[in-house]
């Protein structure tokens, strides 16, 4: 178990670090798409936002919008949200932390998707953000995890949802490395339980 959490571990790290010799390379050879990539977020994160008040956030909100500037941020944004949960599958499938379920393995690429399109769709509009809020309040889910431990996947995959949505997927990719390393981190509840028979 050790010799394969270690070849997942160094999985993980070559390819979060291709990823972000990617993104340097793009900003260093094509400075200009910048603007079309995700990649914020970690600024307003640490700075806490220019916006005095929240009536000047709101105002801030409506902004022209350019057609095919947000087709290509959301086209890169989807992507991003794929790439950067690919990771955290992997670590779901292989490190086994609790049991594994293939409709959830499924849903932690699907899932962030989906947000990542409605965080795009309701983030300029509090009307549509308000009338999104009724429409899932009104909508039963009964899906039931096998594990509690699978609802932290799920949860990453909203938060890396989020993260594609509102363009900042710095702050998902982050969150990604974070999360899968300190998974690898926490014992496997096999190894728990061999422990204590011993």
């Amino acid at each position: 178990m050790l010799h394969h959490r270690n070849r997942l571990f160094k999985k993980l790290l070559v390819y979060y670090g291709t990823f972000i010799l990617v993104l340097l390379g793009i900003a260093n050879l094509a400075p200009g798409w910048l603007e079309y990539l995700p990649v914020g977020g970690l600024n307003e994160l640490f700075t806490g936002g220019n916006f005095s008040s929240v009536n000047d956030e709101i105002l801030a909100s409506y902004v022209p919008i350019n057609t095919f500037r947000g087709a290509i941020q959301l086209t890169t944004a989807l992507t991003g949200a794929i790439l950067v949960m690919i990771p955290i599958r992997w670590t779901y499938i292989d490190a086994h932390f609790g049991k594994q379920s293939d409709s959830i393995a499924a849903n932690l690429i699907l899932l962030p998707i989906v947000v990542t399109g409605i965080v795009a769709i309701v983030q300029n509009s509090l009307s549509l953000a308000f009338s999104l809020a009724g429409i899932v309040a009104g909508v039963s889910y009964r899906t039931r995890l096998k594990d509690s431990a699978d609802a932290l996947f799920i949860f990453a995959a909203i938060g890396v949802g989020l993260a594609a949505g509102t363009l900042a997927i710095g702050i998902g990719l982050v969150m990604s490395m974070f999360f899968s390393f300190t998974v690898l981190i926490i014992p496997p509840r096999g190894d728990e339980s061999t422990s204590d028979s011993e």
